[in-house]
């Protein structure tokens, strides 16, 4: 065995980014960078994704992260429905995909500040928010479209 070598620093900031794949029509990607994360941002986030559209109606997949709001929760904006993913089950979320891309590019460097990180993730999506067929080869033809043609109306 070898021993891998790649940089490394001991002081660290931290940064979250919040992203939505919209899986039926436009194909867009959704971007949120946030400094912190808790149910009170992620309802930002959530009103976010409700306002790209406010007379469409939004399902949003997401884990059941103890910072995603419930269902039930006030701040879930009316136009939203959240739909949770069984546990421990992220092969089954797009945008997982799309993250383990986005790491492939931006990992093993040193960044001297959290701002020069945001740019090269912006720059490694920068593909996906400019190309809506690359939003839709994440998405797939599998049960997520078959689920979404389900329930639209005939």
């Amino acid at each position: 065995g070898v021993r891998v070598h790649a940089p490394y620093a001991t002081r660290y900031q931290w940064g979250y980014l919040h992203e939505a794949l919209e899986v039926d029509g436009a194909n867009r990607l959704e971007l949120l960078f946030t400094p912190c994360i808790d149910q009170d941002v992620h309802a930002l986030c959530l009103q976010q994704l409700g306002a790209t559209d406010p007379d469409a109606l939004h399902v949003v997949i997401q884990d059941q992260a103890r910072f995603h709001l419930p269902a039930h929760d006030p701040r879930v904006p009316k136009n939203l429905r959240l739909l949770p993913l069984p546990p421990y089950s992220p092969e089954l979320n797009p945008v997982e995909k799309l993250g383990d891309l986005v790491k492939d590019r931006i990992c093993n460097r040193i960044y001297p500040s959290l701002r020069r990180l945001e740019d090269h993730i912006l720059a490694a999506l920068r593909p996906w928010r400019t190309d809506r067929t690359r939003v839709a080869a994440l998405i797939g033809d599998g049960w997520l479209l078959d689920g979404l043609n389900a329930g639209a109306p005939a």
